[in-house]
C-alpha cells in the first residue's frame, strides 16, 4: 500500500502521513451501511479536475496545472497526453473541464475548457481537439476571451442527449456581470458541437442559455428526460443544486438558494441548498444510470470540496425526497465524480497530492 509522502517533511511527519494514507485506504465509507468499498486506483496526481470515461477500460483526466493523463482503469497505470495548449495555472484556474464527443470512439474528438493569459490579463477558452496516439491535435477554438480570474472560472462541460455542447462560466469574481446578458460571466452556454450558436437559443445570436450564476461546478443531463441540472458554489452559505431552464435567471448576486426572490425576471430558485448556515463547496454531479448500485438509479450523486463528502440525493421528480451522506471527509477534498461503463464510480481528490478512488459494490 502506497503512503502519501511530502518532500522536505520530518521523519515523524512522514510516518504520520503514511499512517493516515493506510487508514484512508482501508475506510469503506463514512456511512457503515454504504453499499460499496473504496480503493485507490491511481495516485501521484496533482489537482485532478475532470474524469472522462473512455471506451474500454481507460479514464481521461485533466490536472489543473495543465496536464492531461490517460489512466488504465484496471491497473491504474498513467500515461501523459501530449499536445496540451499553454494553460494559465493559478489558484482555481488551469486545465479544467473535459467532455468526450458522442462520436469520440470513431473520431477521437473531445472538448476542453482551460484558463488562458496571465494574471494581469486572465481569460478562459473552450476548444475542441482530436485525440490520437496519446496526442492532442488540431485545436478548434469554439469560445474565446471568456472572462477569467484566479477564482470562479466555471469551465464544466457536458454534451446533451440531442448533441449540443454546454459549458459553464463563473462570474470571474465580478458578480454584477452575472445579471448582464451582454456579458459572458456567470452564464451557462449552449453551442453546436462545431461552436455555432443554435437558432433556438433564448437570446438571438448569443451562446447564453441561462444566467445569474456565481460559479457552476457541475453539469449533468437527467437520463429520463434530458433535463439539464447543475451544482453551484454559494459565497459562504447556500451551495445550490439547480434544474437549468432555457433563458432562466438563477439569481446571483441578487438572490440565492431556495429563497423566493420578489419580481426578478425569469428567476428560478434552487431545487436544494447545502446549507442555510454554511458552505460545503459543492462540486461535480452525475445522474446515476448503472446497475452496480440499483437503488440509486435516476438519482443524483455529487461531491464537495470543503467537507470532502459524497452525497446521494434520492429524487422524487424535480424534488429531493431524502439526502444521504455516503463519504464524509475520509479522503479530504473531492473534486469530481464519474460513472464507469460497468456502473462503478470514480472520484477525484483535490488535496495537492491526489488520487483517483474507485467505488465498487460490496
Amino acid at each position: 500500500m502506497t503512503a502519501i509522502l511530502l518532500e522536505g517533511k520530518s521523519h515523524m511527519h512522514r510516518l504520520l502521513l503514511a499512517a493516515f494514507a493506510i487508514v484512508a485506504f482501508a475506510l469503506p465509507a463514512h456511512a457503515q451501511n454504504a453499499p460499496f468499498n473504496v480503493a485507490t486506483l491511481s495516485d501521484g496526481l496533482e489537482h485532478p479536475w475532470t474524469i472522462a470515461v473512455m471506451p474500454g477500460s481507460r479514464l481521461l483526466v485533466t490536472e489543473r496545472p495543465g496536464r492531461l493523463q490517460i489512466i488504465d482503469a484496471k491497473t491504474g497505470q498513467k500515461r501523459v497526453v501530449g499536445g496540451m495548449p499553454e494553460v494559465r495555472a493559478e489558484s482555481e484556474a488551469g486545465a479544467l473541464g473535459l467532455a468526450l464527443d458522442a462520436d469520440f470512439a470513431k473520431t477521437g474528438r473531445l472538448y476542453l475548457c482551460y484558463s488562458t493569459g496571465w494574471t494581469l490579463s486572465p481569460g478562459n477558452r473552450l476548444s475542441a481537439f482530436t485525440l490520437k496516439d496519446y496526442q492532442l491535435r488540431g485545436e478548434q477554438v469554439l469560445l474565446d476571451d471568456l472572462p477569467g480570474a484566479k477564482w470562479h472560472n466555471g469551465c464544466r462541460i457536458a454534451v446533451s442527449p440531442d448533441g449540443h455542447l454546454f459549458a459553464s462560466m463563473g462570474d470571474a469574481i465580478s458578480a454584477d456581470g452575472a445579471q448582464d446578458i451582454q456579458q459572458l460571466r456567470g452564464k451557462i452556454f449552449r453551442l453546436t458541437r462545431d461552436g455555432n450558436v443554435p437558432s433556438d437559443n433564448p437570446f438571438p445570436g448569443s451562446p447564453v442559455w441561462s444566467y445569474g450564476h456565481r460559479n457552476p461546478q457541475g453539469l449533468a443531463f437527467r437520463p429520463k428526460d434530458g433535463a439539464l441540472w447543475s451544482t453551484e458554489h454559494g459565497p459562504d452559505t447556500q451551495d445550490e443544486v439547480n434544474r437549468i431552464e432555457k433563458g432562466g435567471n438563477y439569481g446571483w448576486p441578487l438572490c440565492r438558494g431556495v429563497n423566493a426572490c420578489g419580481d426578478l425576471a425569469q428567476y428560478h430558485p434552487a431545487v436544494a441548498e447545502f446549507d442555510a448556515t454554511d458552505t460545503i463547496a459543492i462540486s461535480d454531479l452525475i445522474f446515476y444510470r448503472g446497475t452496480a448500485f440499483p437503488d440509486w438509479q435516476g438519482d443524483i450523486l455529487f461531491v464537495s470540496l470543503k467537507t470532502g463528502r459524497l452525497y446521494h440525493l434520492d429524487m422524487d421528480g424535480d424534488g429531493v425526497r431524502r439526502t444521504e451522506i455516503l463519504i464524509d471527509g475520509d479522503f479530504g477534498r473531492l473534486r469530481d465524480i464519474a460513472e464507469g461503463s460497468d456502473g462503478t464510480l470514480y472520484l477525484a481528490t483535490d488535496n495537492g497530492e491526489d488520487r483517483i478512488l474507485h467505488l465498487t459494490p460490496r
